[in-house]
C-alpha cells in the first residue's frame, strides 16, 4: 500500500511539474524572459504561487528545466534511432528529420533564445562562461555536457557503421556530425523568416539528398581544393 501511495504520489508530481513547464513555456514565449514573473507563471499553470515555489525557487530554474527536457528528448530519441536495426542511412536520415520535427515544435524557444538579450546573456553564463557557483546551476551544467556528448557520440557511432558498411565515405565522424548540425541549426533558424515553410519532412528529404550526392557534377581533380 505504502508503495502504491509513493507512486501515486510521484505521477501527480511529475504532472503537476508538466504542467508548470508548459506554462512557464508559454509565458516567456509571450512576454520574453525578463518581463516573465513567477506570479503569472503560477496563474498560467492555474496553481497558486506557493505550490510553484514547491517545485522550482525561480524563474531560471525553470528555464533551465525547459531546455535541459529539450536535450533529454533529443537525446532518449537518437539513441532509440541507433539501436535499432534500420540501415545506417536510415538512421542518419530519421535522425535529420527528428531533430527538425522537435526543433519546430520547439521553435518559440528557439526564436526567443536568438532574439531575447537577457535570455541569451542568461544561458551563456550558464552553459558558456561557467561562472556561476550555485549548485542547482552547477549540476544542470553537467548534466547538459554530458547529454550533449551523448548525443555527439551516438550519431558519431552511426556514421561510423555507415563507414564500416562501404554507405558513407571515409573520413572523420566527427567532422560529418559537426557539419551535418551545422546545417540542421541552421536550417531551423532560417525557419524564423520564411513565409511558405517545406514540412518537417520535406526540408529532411531535401538536406538527405544533398548530403548522400553532393552538389558536384564531378569529382574533384588532383590539385583542386579539398
Amino acid at each position: 500500500m505504502k508503495l502504491a501511495a509513493r507512486e501515486r504520489k510521484e505521477r501527480i508530481q511529475a504532472e503537476y511539474k508538466r504542467l508548470m513547464l508548459e506554462a512557464a513555456e508559454r509565458v516567456i514565449c509571450r512576454h520574453g524572459y525578463q518581463a516573465a514573473t513567477m506570479d503569472e507563471i503560477a496563474r498560467e499553470a492555474e496553481f497558486s504561487k506557493a505550490t510553484l515555489y514547491k517545485y522550482f525557487k525561480n524563474k531560471g530554474e525553470i528555464f533551465l528545466e525547459i531546455i535541459l527536457k529539450y536535450v533529454e528528448e533529443i537525446r532518449s530519441e537518437l539513441i532509440a534511432i541507433s539501436q535499432s536495426k534500420l540501415e545506417p542511412e536510415e538512421k542518419l536520415k530519421k535522425i535529420i528529420y527528428t531533430v527538425i520535427n522537435i526543433q519546430s515544435k520547439k521553435e518559440n524557444i528557439d526564436r526567443l533564445i536568438l532574439q531575447d538579450k537577457s535570455l541569451h546573456d542568461f544561458l551563456h553564463r550558464i552553459f558558456i562562461s561557467i561562472k556561476e557557483d550555485k549548485q542547482d546551476y552547477l549540476q544542470a551544467q553537467k548534466y547538459f555536457s554530458a547529454k550533449k556528448e551523448e548525443v555527439f557520440g551516438v550519431a558519431c557511432k552511426i556514421i561510423s557503421e555507415g563507414m564500416e558498411k562501404g554507405r558513407f565515405v571515409q573520413t572523420s565522424p566527427a567532422l560529418i556530425v559537426k557539419y551535418v548540425r551545422a546545417m540542421i541549426e541552421g536550417l531551423v533558424y532560417s525557419r524564423f523568416w520564411e513565409e511558405k515553410r517545406p514540412s518537417a519532412q520535406q526540408e529532411t528529404d531535401q538536406m538527405f539528398k544533398l548530403l548522400m550526392e553532393g552538389i558536384a557534377t564531378k569529382p574533384l581533380l588532383k590539385g583542386e581544393a579539398k
